[in-house]
């Protein structure tokens, strides 16, 4: 059975349970009457047996963020997407006027709500103290398993907040200050949260199997990556403000671990890795699954083109931007910059690399049997109103081009899977660590000679410096993890969002298109005018919970 299907089954538990203890109740006269209300369940019972445990570590794998269903994305909070809805959050944050009085809750299921974060914290504490309160209940299989996925799961949603907060307080047991402790906690430093959550993701990888697991369960891989991500995190400027260069180092190792553990390879076809059919194939390393229709994705619906055949789909909330599509290289590898390249700007979209044609719809680009015209006069004139495109752009990556938007609006029908982490990632990580600590040698050629064979290009021309390869490194990587949730937190570490070439201070770019006599012209246009200040690379603390918690300390800046 799925983990996504649990809830069907968690509530007939509640439910049997409920009726089980009234029922029990009614047949005595002592304090047996005092029962849980109908619906509740102790802990005593939840953690009774495997079965009834195993429910409650499914509610924990339900806690994953669901990006699927979410019309929110950080590629929209950076500079990979614009749209101009501005109930997303992304307005508030690229106009500066992100505060803590009105931190949005942020994309993919709440990603930045403080309190959700930690309740999902509370409940992987509740485990490890009830599980051993419980012990006996539970076979020592069973329990050194689940222990193991339960301590990635700490790991991950501590990452959550460590990426975008930085530091933040450490808890390890269920809060109750019901005896009158001190429920308060002070934040911890960057290098502690960074070693609490490697020390996390250590004791997970020690007791997970070195397997792709096809059910979604947290496996050896997905416990290494986390770690091997949240330390590349820790290794950049924003966070390593010393340039320590061993933190790159460590970095590096540990991505390195994962390449060795020969589990996992590049899927051959980019594109078809994120569609139902290949879930869970052998580039992915940990993802989120659905199972339509109650649990499944309605992402055709609210990230592809707006208008098909005459038709309104979907909502658009992939709308590319002009520095992304530029940012795509020509079929010979080189960047449009460069003269010999063979780019024409009055001929855009012509021998561009693969993966330009398997993320980005463009105009005269084909969608489900149509056209799509984003030209003035087109189907889907940029800026022409309500939804369609401010970009000129949709995207074309993640989504199964055989799924109707209406229809993935109404009932969800797809189970692609959402990925989190695969293996093209871990290769980035990797080279990009190798690259900082020791320079460009043979590994990081290898590491990204994998990703670009993949995307038939060819390898980057030897004799790089570090500093070239750094800056090939960063396209390759804003290229290759495109609409995957992972520009956001790149352009923070890099700290690249301010500054003259900053990506968030400078205006964000569309592309015009007209036709006259049959000839058309491409113009860029201004799109939205960033405002980004160096103290938003990390969040605020909601004010809400400044004042809850008196030894919390803001971040600098707000």
């Amino acid at each position: 059975m799925k983990l996504i299907k649990f809830i069907h089954e968690y509530n007939k538990v509640i439910l049997m349970f409920g009726l089980v203890l009234i029922t029990a109740g009614s047949c005595k006269n002592d304090d047996s009457l005092t029962v849980p209300p109908k619906g509740k369940l102790t802990n005593e019972i939840t953690f009774s047996t495997e079965t009834n445990a195993d429910l409650f570590v499914n509610d924990i794998y339900n806690s994953l963020t669901d990006e699927k269903n979410d019309y929110n994305h950080t590629d929209s909070y950076a500079d990979n997407s614009w749209t101009k809805q501005t109930h997303t959050g992304a307005n508030t944050v690229r106009n500066g006027s992100i505060s803590p009085a009105n931190v949005p809750n942020g994309p993919n299921g709440n990603l930045w709500n403080w309190d959700n974060t930690y309740s999902y914290i509370r409940k992987c504490n509740v485990f490890f103290q009830q599980t051993n309160l419980y012990k006996s209940n539970f076979s020592a299989a069973w329990l050194k398993q689940r222990t193991a996925e339960v301590t990635f799961f700490r790991a991950y949603f501590y990452s959550l907040l460590f990426t975008n907060f930085g530091g933040v307080p450490i808890i390890t047991t269920p809060l109750n200050n019901a005896d009158g402790t001190d429920i308060f906690n002070a934040r911890a430093t960057i290098p502690q949260t960074l070693a609490f959550i490697e020390a996390d993701c250590d004791a997970a990888a020690a007791n997970l199997p070195a397997t792709i697991d096809k059910t979604g369960r947290a496996t050896k891989g997905a416990a290494l990556t986390l770690k091997g991500w949240v330390e590349l995190f820790a290794a950049s400027p924003l966070a390593n403000t010393t340039n320590d260069a061993t933190l790159w180092a460590k970095a590096a190792a540990t991505n390195k671990q994962v390449m060795d553990l020969k589990v996992y390879t590049l899927f051959g076809d980019y594109a078809a890795q994120f569609l139902a059919p290949n879930n869970f194939n052998s580039e992915t390393i940990f993802a989120k699954q659905y199972a339509p229709p109650a649990k499944g994705s309605k992402a055709e619906g609210q990230e592809g083109p707006v208008v098909v055949k005459g038709t309104v789909q979907c909502w658009g909330n992939y709308q590319p931007t002009q520095s992304l599509v530029d940012d795509y290289a020509m079929k010979n590898g080189l960047p449009i910059t460069d003269p010999a390249s063979g780019y024409n700007p009055q001929n855009p979209y012509v021998n561009r690399e693969p993966r330009f044609y398997q993320s980005i719809i463009y105009d005269g680009a084909a969608w489900q049997g149509d056209i799509i015209t984003t030209r003035v006069g087109g189907n889907n004139q940029r800026a022409g109103g309500g939804d369609i495109t401010t970009s000129g752009y949709y995207g074309r990556k993640l989504l199964d081009e055989s799924i109707q938007g209406q229809t993935s609006l109404a009932t969800s029908p797809s189970s692609s899977n959402w990925v989190i982490f695969r293996y093209g990632e871990v290769l980035l990580n990797y080279a990009e660590a190798q690259n900082e600590a020791v320079g460009p040698d043979a590994s990081v050629y290898a590491a990204l000679a994998f990703v670009r064979q993949r995307a038939g290009l060819p390898n980057f021309p030897a004799g790089l410096s570090q500093s070239d390869m750094r800056a090939n490194i960063r396209r390759e990587r804003r290229i290759e993890l495109s609409f995957e949730e992972k520009r956001w937190y790149d352009i923070r570490r890099w700290l690249i969002t301010t500054g003259p070439k900053g990506v968030l201070t400078n205006p964000e770019y569309g592309i015009k298109i007209v036709y006259t006599a049959g000839v058309p012209t491409y113009t860029p246009v201004n799109i939205y005018n960033n405002i980004f200040k160096d103290y938003q690379n990390w969040m605020p603390i909601p004010q809400s919970d400044l004042a809850k918690n008196p030894k919390l300390v803001q971040n600098p800046g707000y």
